[in-house]
């Protein structure tokens, strides 16, 4: 299975983290976020990836409408 990569940029922290994670994971992540325009479960067109403290944080916009959406992915049990 290919890697999913953003259309914009990854830090690299963010990049290390987003590789740990399983392609068929990665799949299940981006398409599952919450459009706050459509008011439903969207696929996030991924723009940029960034970590807040053990949270990586994915940014991009909503497949159907481009409003701007995000996906919060907490770190596993250590």
């Amino acid at each position: 299975m290919e890697p999913i990569r953003p259309e914009g940029t990854f830090t690299l922290e963010a990049l290390r983290r987003w590789e740990k994670i399983p392609k068929e994971a990665q799949r299940k992540i981006l398409d599952n976020v919450f459009c706050g325009e459509c008011l439903d479960v969207v696929t996030i067109r991924l723009e940029m990836a960034k970590m807040d403290g053990k949270n990586l944080i994915l940014q991009g916009k909503c497949q159907y409408c481009r409003h701007d959406v995000c996906r919060l992915v907490e770190p596993e049990d250590e």
